[in-house]
């Protein structure tokens, strides 16, 4: 085991990173607790607390990761080139998406203006206005998007008086089509005075269903998180609220909710930064993964940046949806496993199954990566067989207690009386799912499939089988690039697309059977393919908090092996149950794929990270990657129009 080069500053720093990331973690817990109870008591009482332990959860996880670097800087200076590259590849990655994350905004700024006495309008909203005795008269419609809030000046001055009734809000918006009077004291000084409706219209509401979101399926999670924030009760059936999703666990939601809490209700920022922060920070997990389980820093650093170009896992940690935090915690529990972490009396497994009961409560699918991570100790874990069966049966306890107990809390607090204990919710989920039955009659006219997503329109539906070979990217949110309010054809102000990085993708091909027949070799006593250079031991430390275990009795399994194994397993639980789902006629979507994009990740690294593979094409392909990630960002307002008009999103 390697030595710090400063003890004494490696035992501060390591102590004061263990306390960090304990009340980090009791932090979050508390603030989910506190957005749940809140639901239960109703009123406003606890909405100035929530508001409290968000901004504290901000302070302490950023002064976590910032002591996390710090640590490992001054504790060993021989890793602080890696310890520097995770950093600069998560920072920019939080840079991306501080840079779109209000992209589209909830909300934007619009205006109308002319003579008092005359009929004006903007493209969302027409004032028609009457000058009566001092006295102006205004009728405002809206005929674009609905609007939240109007006022009403004359040369830049706003006017005494109001709208008649409760003027339009984020909570009751002015509808297209729909009027709004009110009336105001003027008196006009000359014919070029002006006066002026200012209003804010909302960019990302539905009409139809009087809901907020913009980007792929917000549309059903902001409201959902709204209605938590408010203290909404859910059920199901006929009378049940429309903005209530009780077919998902609850965590996403509640993290939605926070983030609301500390940005605003009707913020996107409020709406996407957790997801953001989790994707962002799924980065140096998989880093550390990699590095402990390969031993390879140069996989480590390949496997990092490839998750980090990936078009969809990006995009949809860009959005209030539920599958980027559900892929974190599963990082975080292989993260702990490999590392050994041990807190208190808990050892590595069951912090890995609480994390993985953490990721089930995020999205129930997480039940696929906790079967990869118990067949990944099964086949490469450490000790003898007993012991691994052992570490499994109390991976599956704690995961089920988990799992069970946050939704039980959520249950009792928003979900009685109809759900008053957890089995019912759980009933529920598995009901729902069962009944998404694949729509034959919408797409077997044309294509002859079972129609499960759609593509372009009047295009194929997109299968699993499509999902490793090739699709028409799909459109999550497309916003129009105009000038001078003409719409132009060549490109897309503002579009999310989920696809996939293909160019990561297709290497499925290559790496799969490369990784199956060099476990086939070890298996046969042959010695395993090399890989990049040793990382070493990682450093243990002490406290009552937060200790690393020792490592098990080895095996004699080499670093490649288990990570070619842990690849492999993770890939195939992320995608094969899939194919028999479309089998079974069961909708399957694209973007089911993407707690599978850390495996195709690592699965690439793998192939590249090898001896004989050649370092200029290591480049190209590296450069050819960030050209496809560049292509498909969702909005590319640094590049010049020529070339993102030749790129055409």
């Amino acid at each position: 085991m390697e030595v710090p080069a400063s003890p004494h500053a490696d035992r501060f720093h390591w102590t004061l990173l263990k306390r960090l990331v304990t009340v980090t973690f009791a932090e979050f817990a508390a603030l989910l607790i506190v957005v749940l109870v809140h639901g239960f008591v109703g009123g406003q009482s606890l909405v100035f607390p929530a508001e409290v332990l968000t901004w504290a959860l901000a302070a302490l996880a950023a002064a976590s990761i910032i002591e996390g670097v710090v640590w490992g800087w001054v504790a060993y200076p021989q890793h602080r080139r890696a310890v520097a590259f995770v950093a600069a590849v998560t920072l920019i990655t939080l840079l991306a998406h501080a840079y779109i994350i209000d992209t589209p905004a909830a909300s934007t700024s619009g205006s109308a203006s002319g003579q008092g006495g005359t009929t004006f309008s903007s493209d969302q909203a027409v004032a028609d206005t009457s000058v009566t005795n001092g006295t102006l008269k205004v009728t405002l419609t809206a005929n674009g998007n609905a609007i939240a809030q109007a006022s009403v000046s004359a040369n830049g001055a706003p006017l005494s008086g109001g709208w008649d009734g409760s003027p339009p809000s984020f909570v009751s918006p002015l509808q297209p089509g729909t009027s709004i009077t009110g009336t105001w004291n003027f008196v006009p000084t000359g014919p070029s005075e002006r006066v002026t409706v200012s209003y804010q219209y909302l960019t990302c509401y539905d009409t139809k269903t009087r809901s907020y979101g913009c980007i792929m399926d917000e549309i059903f999670y902001v409201p959902e998180g709204m209605g938590m924030l408010a203290g909404q009760h859910c059920s199901t059936g006929p009378g049940a609220p429309s903005n209530c999703h009780l077919e998902h666990p609850p965590l996403v939601t509640a993290l939605i909710a926070s983030g609301m809490a500390m940005f605003g209700t009707y913020s996107a920022v409020g709406w996407r930064v957790m997801p953001a922060l989790l994707g962002a920070f799924s980065i140096p997990l998989l880093f550390g993964i990699v590095w402990k389980v390969s031993e390879s820093k140069k996989a480590a650093y390949l496997s990092a940046t490839l998750l980090a170009l990936d078009v969809m896992f990006f995009s949809q940690s860009s959005a209030a949806v539920l599958d980027v935090p559900e892929v974190f915690f599963g990082l975080a529990a292989f993260f702990v496993y490999f590392a050994g972490l041990r807190v208190w009396k808990f050892d590595r497994t069951v912090l890995a199954g609480v994390f993985l009961g953490v990721a089930a409560l995020a999205k129930e699918t997480a039940l696929f990566i906790a079967l990869a991570f118990v067949t990944y100790v099964l086949f490469f874990g450490e000790g003898r067989r007993w012991t691994r069966v052992y570490s499994v049966f109390k991976v599956a306890l704690v995961v089920a207690l988990v799992f069970a107990a946050g939704l039980q809390v959520y249950d009792s607090a928003l979900a009685t009386p109809q759900y008053p204990t957890f089995v019912g919710h759980v009933g529920y989920i598995l009901s729902y799912g069962s009944s998404l039955i694949a729509d034959k009659l919408a797409c077997q006219p044309t294509t002859g499939y079972w129609c499960k997503f759609p593509g372009d329109a009047g295009g194929a539906p997109i299968l699993p089988t499509d999902w490793l070979t090739y699709y028409s990217p799909v459109e999550y949110l497309g916003i129009c690039a105009t000038i001078n309010g003409v719409c132009q054809s060549g490109y897309l102000a503002v579009a999310y697309y989920g696809v996939t990085n293909l160019l990561e993708t297709w290497t499925v091909y290559v790496w799969v059977p490369l990784v199956a027949f060099g476990l086939y070799t070890f298996r046969k006593g042959s010695k395993a393919p090399s890989g990049g250079e040793s990382a070493g031991e990682e450093p243990a430390g002490g406290g009552p908090e937060v200790t690393v275990e020792p490592p098990p009795p080895s095996r004699t399994l080499t670093g490649d092996v288990k990570f070619a194994g842990l690849a492999l397993i993770l890939f195939l639980w992320s995608y094969v149950p899939y194919l028999f789902l479309f089998l079974a006629g069961r909708v399957t979507y694209p973007f089911y794929i993407i707690p599978g994009i850390p495996a195709m990740a690592m699965g690439t690294a793998f192939w590249l990270s090898r001896d004989w593979f050649p370092r200029w094409l290591l480049y190209l392909y590296m450069v050819m990657v960030f050209v496809f990630f560049l292509v498909y960002f969702p909005d590319k307002a640094f590049l010049p129009v020529w070339l993102r008009i030749l790129i055409g999103h």
